[in-house]
């Protein structure tokens, strides 16, 4: 099996994808959205994407990568610790002026440099492995965040530690591919809907259903639908399988309130 993940070699996709699937055959990325679209064209098997973070929240561009995708769907999710460092090539903390890294991972540890390197320069950048390729390239007195394997691999030092602002940070990572389960007795269900027109009420209804049927949300987000303001795309992870008759008579009463409703996945 090709799996699919950012890269380069060292980032925490790439420790989520060892986690998920150690024997698969794990395939470097630059993006989020080459990822999705592989997996669509049948490049590689499955793709492994964050999408939350318990300190930054939704990873944006990957919610709306997967509104587009036509054949792809979320098969699976898996949660990772997530542990930031500060490395270099360089020995001296004093001495780092620019700093690469992820923006989330920069957004992650944005009160650690606050209170401790304010001058330091943080530039964003595709991958924390990516990071760490630059700042090695670049040599003293440029630094980035990562995870200690990719310390090791791109031969920096380790200048501080879980410099992350939330010491119980974790990253959440679904996996996509075209196959889809076939069953599941305690599934999650991930749907994306909108609304025709902004109503009072409208997205009250829809939790109600939910509500109505028994039926546990874990997790609802909202993202701006990218047409004018005040135009919005919800999404929401819920427990329960589409085929199962409550389920599946819900989604239809939404179906009926909404300008479209899209499963992103069961797993």
């Amino acid at each position: 099996m090709k799996l699919g993940y950012l890269g380069p070699q060292g980032s925490y996709s790439y420790e989520a994808a060892k986690l998920y699937a150690s024997k698969a055959e794990l395939v470097p990325m630059g993006n989020f959205y080459e990822i999705m679209e592989s997996v669509e064209d049948g490049s590689i098997d499955e793709g492994i994407l964050p999408i939350e973070n318990s300190t930054e929240g939704a990873v944006t561009p990957v919610m709306d990568g997967l509104l587009k995708t036509e054949k792809a769907k979320i098969i699976g999710e898996i949660v990772l610790p997530i542990h930031h460092n500060l490395m270099s090539y360089g020995d001296n903390i004093e001495e780092i002026k620019y700093i690469y890294s992820h923006p989330q991972a920069i957004e992650q540890c944005r009160e650690y440099f606050r209170r401790y390197i304010p001058k330091a320069s943080l530039i964003a950048c595709e991958s924390t492995s990516t990071a760490c390729a630059k700042a090695r390239e670049k040599g003293r007195g440029y630094g980035a965040i990562a995870n200690g394997e990719a310390a090791a691999i791109y031969d920096l030092n380790i200048l501080k530690s879980k410099i992350q602002d939330n010491f119980l940070n974790q990253t959440r990572f679904v996996i996509i591919s075209k196959e889809q389960l076939l069953d599941c007795i305690l599934c999650k269900t991930s749907i994306a809907f909108a609304f025709s027109d902004d109503r009072p009420g409208s997205l009250y209804k829809v939790l109600r259903e939910f509500a109505n049927m028994d039926i546990n949300l874990t997790r609802i987000e909202s993202r701006p639908a990218k047409t004018e303001i005040g135009k919005y795309i919800f999404y929401i992870d819920f427990m329960g399988n589409p085929k199962d008759n409550i389920v599946k008579e819900t989604l239809y009463k939404i179906e009926e309130m909404t300008i479209f409703l899209k499963i992103l996945g069961t797993y």
